[in-house]
């Protein structure tokens, strides 16, 4: 019998993110057809289908180009998590890529920052504005030095803020709760050989492995990097990525390898402090050729990552 794939988003709609929008559409459909070549099914699920044992109230296959719904729920062998708002349960009755532990591992900064403390910008999580308020007291900081506020749990660089203490008011949240307050590392002076000004540093990481790099640098008057809230991206050649960052990557790989198989990117910045981890993020997105010319070696990673691990 074939083994089936089920690859989960959160949006219930069947083009909803990340099928509107062209690029992300045309690579997925790539590697969903590459992966059925190997004999294996794969759907889309999405929302709230989830019944547990693997079997989701519906799903979609790409027919001939399109999207077509199944006529009875779909049961999957191995479920690739691709859900960007946290909704999908927490999943221990089927195999699943990420596994949950790591997953929320990577998605909980504080975790994150609990788990590499001495290669991570200085954190803590508040839960109202009075909390912010006794934690720069605590820091000691003064009114014109940067802060990163973040909302914990976020991605694609959502809901965060690098300003100047004194700018910071009560009415940049709406709800303070599971907001992180984090050192700010100036990355202005460059990656020695890449880069000149302000950036941060992707590594992707497959089973172990790191896979490619990017060098993200965000627009002007800006210090967030993410393309999402309008950075642009540049692949790295692996052989260029500093050796201080790979000893970091493979340091991070030692403590989740438990977890395996895994997917994950490792976000660096370079600053006077050396190469510190911003973030690990367990659901990075999908190449395409548009944005790199090296797209296939992420994208066939993923691919050879889902045939072997659903065939185990």
């Amino acid at each position: 019998m074939k083994k089936t794939i089920a690859i989960y988003f959160s949006d219930p709609e069947p083009m909803g993110y990340p099928f509107h929008k062209k690029q992300y559409l045309e690579s997925y459909q790539q590697i969903i057809a590459e992966i059925e070549s190997h004999g294996i099914n794969v759907f889309i699920v999405r929302g709230d289908s989830y019944i547990k044992d693997g079997r989701f109230g519906k799903g979609w296959q790409f027919i001939d180009g399109k999207l077509k719904e199944s006529n009875e729920e779909v049961r999957a062998d191995l479920i690739f998590n691709r859900d960007d708002k946290n909704t999908i349960p927490i999943i221990h009755d089927c195999k699943i890529i990420n596994q949950p532990e790591f997953d929320q591992l990577c998605v909980d900064k504080v975790k994150t920052f609990e788990s590499f403390t001495d290669i991570s910008p200085k954190t803590a999580s508040i839960h109202s504005y009075q909390e912010y308020l006794e934690q720069i007291k605590e820091w000691k900081m003064k009114p014109e030095e940067m802060m990163v506020l973040k909302k914990n749990f976020q991605t694609e660089g959502r809901g965060i803020f690098i300003i100047p203490i004194a700018d910071v008011k009560k009415s940049l949240y709406s709800d303070w709760n599971n907001v992180l307050v984090q050192e700010f590392l100036d990355s202005s002076a460059g990656i020695p050989h890449i880069t000149e000004g302000l950036h941060d540093l992707r590594v992707n990481v497959i089973n172990g492995k790191a896979i490619d790099s990017i060098l993200r640098v965000p627009k002007k008057g800006s210090y967030i990097a993410n393309i999402a809230r309008g950075g642009s991206a540049t692949p790295i050649d692996l052989e260029d990525v500093p050796k201080e960052v790979i000893k970091l990557v493979y340091r991070i790989d030692g403590k989740v390898k438990k977890y395996f198989p895994a997917i994950y990117a490792a976000d660096f910045i370079h600053s006077d402090k050396g190469y510190r981890l911003l973030e690990l993020n367990s659901r990075p997105g999908v190449d395409h050729p548009d944005w790199s010319k090296t797209y296939r070696k992420f994208n066939d990673g993923i691919i050879n990552m889902l045939v072997n691990a659903v065939n185990e």
